[in-house]
């Protein structure tokens, strides 16, 4: 009786685990059914293409870093640095690349190139703001502190041009997103096909226009 009693309880568990496991897989499929559903209403929300969307972003970022790098800079290291001319480019620099919205870059695009020649002038103008400050400090901790800053080095020519040409490429960057391409460019862009594009990837690189 007893082996019979343990028999039907160990069949019965048999049961309800089967029963419970179907439970569990029925549930899940429910969850994932529901997930998908929502995953294709979410895809449906927008009818803009990625790149769309992508250029959106971009072109915000593109507006306001060419009115910040028009207008004088509004950042108290920079008072407590005497206005140095070279810090200003410096701390312009910084701010286009920081920010820069967390997008992927479209590689293989026009863009992607763009992005890449900001990219350089920003990391020139940073590697030119650490030598003049290099005799100060070797480790770079010099390049921000304002307290020496009448220790700097003058603002070379070099660095000058540089923040030039960033200033001129967010200018036709801008123009080409949020103006359709019409306005005043300095040429400097592949996306407008730009008749100095070679020149300032010259300065740069030391290399010809790399989409030719």
């Amino acid at each position: 009786m007893k082996k019979f009693t343990v028999t039907l309880i160990v069949y019965g568990l048999l049961l309800v685990g089967c029963s419970h496991k179907e439970q569990l897989e029925t549930s899940d499929s429910a969850v994932k059914s529901n997930l998908e559903t929502k995953i294709d209403e979410d895809s449906k929300k927008s009818t803009e293409p990625v790149t769309k969307v992508y250029d959106k972003e971009i072109g915000m970022w593109l507006k306001e870093i060419n009115a910040m790098l028009s207008a004088p800079l509004d950042d108290p290291r920079l008072k407590e640095a005497n206005n140095d001319e070279g810090f200003e480019y410096y701390l312009k620099a910084q701010k286009v690349m920081e920010l820069y919205p967390n997008t992927e870059v479209l590689s293989g695009t026009e863009f992607g190139i763009e992005y890449e020649n900001l990219f350089l002038l920003s990391s020139y103008i940073g590697h030119v703001q650490f030598v003049r400050t290099a005799h100060l400090d070797s480790y770079g901790q010099a390049k921000e502190d304002t307290s020496l800053s009448d220790q700097w080095k003058p603002t070379e020519d070099d660095m000058r041009q540089a923040f030039e040409y960033m200033r001129q490429l967010v200018n036709d960057l801008n123009i080409a997103f949020n103006h359709g391409g019409k306005g005043e460019t300095f040429g400097v862009t592949h996306l407008l096909k730009g008749d100095k594009v070679s020149e300032l990837e010259a300065f740069v690189t030391g290399e010809s226009s790399r989409m030719e």
